[in-house]
Parts: C-alpha cells; structure tokens; sequence
C-alpha cells in the first residue's frame, strides 16, 4: 500500500461498502466497485456536468441525488432481495479480489 493511503480511510467509502453489504444496494455496491478498482462513476458523472457548462454547485449536488434516486428506485427494478444481495456482494467482494490481483500483477 502507499504510504499516503496507509492511515486514511475515506468514511463516504465505508458507507458505500455497508450499504451494499447490509443494505444489499447495488447501486452503493457499484459505487464502492468503481472506487477500489480506480474508476470512479461519480468522477466521471461530475467531469461530464462540469464539460457541459453546468454550474459548480450542480456538479456536485446531482451525482448525489442521483445516485440517492437509484438506490430508493432499485427494489422497483429488481424486487427479488435475494438476487439483489447476491450481486451487491458479489460486486463488493469480487471487485476487492480484482483490486487485490491487479495490485499482484503491478509489483
């Protein structure tokens, strides 16, 4: 790990990986994924906002409403908890091993 990272725990992060573990949210499982892999949506969202000449504020306000009206909005696209729990964590854990090997193959 570098030392920069070692000590710093960023708790947006910690949130997204809970709500995709406890609250089974593939949204946040998403989220998280993109993160630990260095591809970051929420980057992306806000650079694309920013380029289209939206104002600041609005750049950082929409990916949150966004992101917060997909997660209430999912249960109507995936009812079956079940499944939504097996790809949120699936995401989680399977993007933590992908980090993980990606790291392998770097050093």
């Amino acid at each position: 790990m570098p030392a920069a990272f070692v000590g710093r725990v960023n708790i947006t992060i910690v949130s997204w990986f809970w709500k995709g573990l406890r609250g089974h949210s593939i949204t946040f499982s998403v989220l998280f994924a993109s993160f630990v892999i260095g591809w970051s949506v929420a980057d992306l969202i806000r650079l694309g906002l920013a380029r289209l000449g939206v104002h600041w504020l609005y750049v950082f306000i929409l990916p949150v409403v966004l992101f917060g009206w997909l997660s209430t909005h999912e249960v109507r696209w995936l009812p079956d908890e079940k499944r939504r729990r097996v790809i949120a964590r699936s995401l989680l854990f399977g993007s933590l091993a992908l980090a993980i090997v990606i790291n392998q193959i770097r050093h």
